[in-house]
């Protein structure tokens, strides 16, 4: 069923070329009233009324309609030209091919089977379901304030990851990593000594790393040793899988929080989405105990069960 549709749909949309970017309801394949009987007259006799730019069969399409539906594809897309007079006589067109294959699926009997009538209906559920969502929801809406208090007691949550560089000298003994140490304490440069003595596999480099974020360092224990170091300072004597380290924090940038200016507008839709929820939740919650939900245990058991 979806796979049909969507062929149909790029059928419609092939003039427009704009399959990739709007769905069918734009050009009208979605809920009209004509497309939901199956068995009407099949023509209209008479002249056209004034306000009906065209007809199929008993289907017409009023200058109000047709204005509608050029609304709703500037809506989908934005640099639709709805004032082009050729771009107009397109859409026009689109329609009443669309509605040219309407009429024929309708005359061949196709909304009479069990697919098309199960597909309808289930539109028809999704659509009661969103009115009543949009109903039950239109006045609840988070906004500065809110966002601003949930900003205020989550911004750790903000903090922009830290990215570490640091440089590390890796000899095999602990006493010799605690002389080196020492030599650096005393002024020593830490670079000059690594590149000497560091058995590490950046050694030529005078011990220098690739910069990494926290938690991400090479092992659990430099991540652990250097977690409250900072800029220029030196972590003690540890061990890692390679010997003994001694670790310099060249560079410790990040670690703030981004503005709420810049993360506003999230929290705003972010927050509403969560309020808007909790009314539906509890709408339902109250419907559950005011109707009355059987359930056949052992049959769900053994349908939803491994």
């Amino acid at each position: 069923m979806r796979r049909s549709g969507g062929m149909v749909c790029g059928v419609l949309f092939l003039t427009l070329g704009v399959i990739s970017l709007t769905g069918c309801d734009l050009l009208g394949i979605g809920p009209k009233k004509q497309d939901t009987v199956t068995k009407q007259p099949a023509s209209v006799e008479g002249p056209l009324p004034k306000n009906v730019l065209a007809r199929v069969g008993n289907w017409t399409l009023t200058t109000e309609e047709f204005n509608e539906r050029l609304k709703l594809l500037k809506q989908g897309l934005p640099d639709f030209k709805d004032n082009d007079a050729n771009t107009k006589k397109m859409v026009l067109d689109e329609l009443i091919r669309q509605q040219l294959l309407v009429k024929d699926a309708q005359d061949s009997g196709i909304g009479e089977s069990k697919d098309i009538k199960d597909a309808v209906e289930d539109f028809r559920k999704t659509l009661l379901v969103q009115e009543l969502a949009n109903r039950l929801t239109k006045d609840v809406a988070a906004n500065e304030t809110d966002a601003r208090l949930w900003y205020d007691e989550n911004k750790d949550k903000f903090a922009q990851p830290i990215v570490w560089k640091v440089r590390a000298i890796v000899v095999p003994d602990e006493a010799t990593a605690k002389n080196l140490l020492a030599q650096v304490l005393q002024g020593g440069d830490f670079a000059q000594i690594a590149q000497a003595q560091s058995k590490g596999a950046t050694a030529a480099m005078g011990g220098e790393l690739k910069p990494f974020m926290t938690g991400k360092a090479p092992f659990e224990a430099m991540q652990a040793a250097i977690a409250n170091l900072g800029e220029g300072d030196l972590s003690t004597v540890f061990k890692g899988p390679q010997g003994y380290h001694i670790v310099k924090v060249d560079s410790k940038k990040g670690g703030t929080a981004k503005p709420f200016a810049d993360v506003k507008n999230d929290l705003i839709n972010g927050l509403t989405m969560q309020k808007q929820q909790a009314v539906i939740l509890e709408h339902l919650n109250k419907l559950a105990e005011k109707n009355k939900v059987e359930l056949n245990k052992a049959l769900i058991d053994a349908t939803t069960g491994p």
